[in-house]
């Protein structure tokens, strides 16, 4: 018996930097009902003797944790930075200290315009003012 699955648009086998593959991947498909079926029809299903796929829907992540933030730094300046070394972003959010409100908790959440954006941000190198 064959089974149909749907058609995918955008394969990507994640590899470390040896070049092996790290044993998962991401896959987009046409449509979001065509994701939900290939969940349901690639989800334990056997690849060889033994041996069972996990799959499981992926949701897009498009913030970024940044720790190391010095901690005299106001939203504005990390925001500012942040939008000088990397592209799209949207917001960032910061956490007061619990001891002094007038500091920050030393991290950082920085929200990007989409998944894309964020990924590209990660690769970038950020200046010694937010200290990573």
């Amino acid at each position: 018996m064959v089974h149909r699955r749907p058609p995918l648009i955008h394969p990507t086998l994640m590899m470390d930097f040896s070049g092996n593959n790290r044993g998962y991947a991401f896959v987009m498909y046409t449509s979001r009902e065509d994701a939900k079926k290939a969940v349901k029809q690639l989800n334990n299903f056997e690849i060889c003797r033994g041996r069972y796929l996990g799959v499981c829907a992926s949701v897009d992540n498009c913030r970024l944790f940044v720790g190391g933030i010095l901690k005299n730094k106001k939203r504005e300046e990390i925001l500012s930075v942040m939008d000088e070394v990397t592209e799209q972003v949207v917001d960032v959010i910061i956490y007061p200290s619990l001891h002094d409100k007038t500091k920050n908790r030393g991290f950082a959440f920085v929200e990007y315009a989409n998944h894309r954006a964020a990924a590209m941000a990660r690769r970038k190198p950020i200046p010694k003012i937010i200290q990573l």
